[in-house]
């Protein structure tokens, strides 16, 4: 038996299972911003983490981050050179999944149709724009970049 699913409900599929996917143990889907820190405690500039409910019961773990221009301003030349600061500012603003099962399991279901449904529901959750999203499916620590 063949079944038809056109974009716009599949598009739906993946936006409602991407709320399931980043929903909290008590149901809540709601995403909250909260400043990313560096070693020191101190607030980065331009840059968000993006948790739910459950980030304090997690020692702190992060859903995504969040980096603008600004961020990679402030690190330069710290921690990165000029022609590095450059090339990041151009993409930005930049969204970061560093959990690569999440990053797996949306590969293994959709393949690459959940990206550019992602950004949309980023933008929706946060309120934050997005242009491009790197995201890591294993352990190699190479990340696969996107463009909006």
């Amino acid at each position: 038996m063949k079944y038809i699913i056109t974009e716009s409900k599949l598009d739906q599929i993946i936006y409602d299972y991407l709320d399931e996917l980043f929903t909290s143990k008590d149901g809540d889907t709601e995403l909250y911003k909260i400043p990313s820190i560096d070693e020191n405690g101190d607030d980065h500039v331009g840059s968000y983490d993006i948790v739910n409910n459950d980030y304090y019961e997690r020692d702190g773990d992060h859903l995504v981050t969040w980096t603008d221009k600004e961020y990679y301003e402030s690190i330069h030349p710290e921690y990165i050179t000029k022609d590095e600061m450059e090339k990041q500012s151009k993409m930005c603003p930049v969204v970061e999944i560093r959990d690569f099962p999440i990053v797996r399991q949306l590969k293994g279901y959709f393949g690459d149709l959940w990206i550019p449904v992602f950004g949309r529901w980023f933008t929706d959750k946060t309120g934050l724009p997005i242009k491009t999203l790197y995201s890591n499916d294993s352990w190699s620590g190479s990340y696969n970049v996107t463009s909006f």
